[in-house]
C-alpha cells in the first residue's frame, strides 16, 4: 500500500515538473519569436534610416536648393532673365499641339501597324 502511495506521489511530482518544464519551454519559444520580430523591425527601421539620410543629403545639396529656389520661388541668378509666358498664349500653343495628336486605342494602333 505504501509503495503504491509513493509511486503515485512520484508520478504526481513528475507530472507537475513536466508541466512546469513544458510551460517554460513554450514561453522560451514565444520569447524567441518576439525577438525575431523585433530584430526584423529594427532591420526595416535601419533601412528606412539609411534612405532618409540619403534623401537628406540630396535635399541639403546646393544643387537641389538652387533647383527648388528656381522652380518654386521663381528666383534667378544675377544676369539671368525670368520669362513668364501668359496663360492665354500657353493654352493656344498647347491646344494646337494637343489637337494634332490623336490617341487611338492600343489594339487599333497595333492593327494599323501590321495591316495598313
Amino acid at each position: 500500500m505504501i509503495k503504491k502511495i509513493i509511486v503515485v506521489l512520484i508520478v504526481v511530482v513528475i507530472l507537475i515538473a513536466a508541466r512546469g518544464l513544458i510551460k517554460q519551454t513554450m514561453e522560451t519559444i514565444r520569447s524567441g519569436e518576439r525577438l525575431f520580430q523585433s530584430a526584423e523591425a529594427v532591420y526595416k527601421l535601419e533601412i528606412k534610416n539609411k534612405e532618409l539620410k540619403a534623401q537628406l543629403a540630396v535635399i541639403q545639396s546646393p544643387e537641389y536648393i538652387e533647383a527648388e529656389v528656381r522652380n518654386k520661388l521663381g528666383l534667378a541668378k544675377k544676369g539671368e532673365t525670368i520669362v513668364v509666358i501668359p496663360e492665354e498664349k500657353l493654352k493656344a500653343v498647347l491646344g494646337a499641339s494637343q489637337s494634332a495628336v490623336v490617341r487611338l486605342p492600343n489594339w487599333l494602333g497595333w492593327l494599323k501597324v501590321f495591316f495598313k
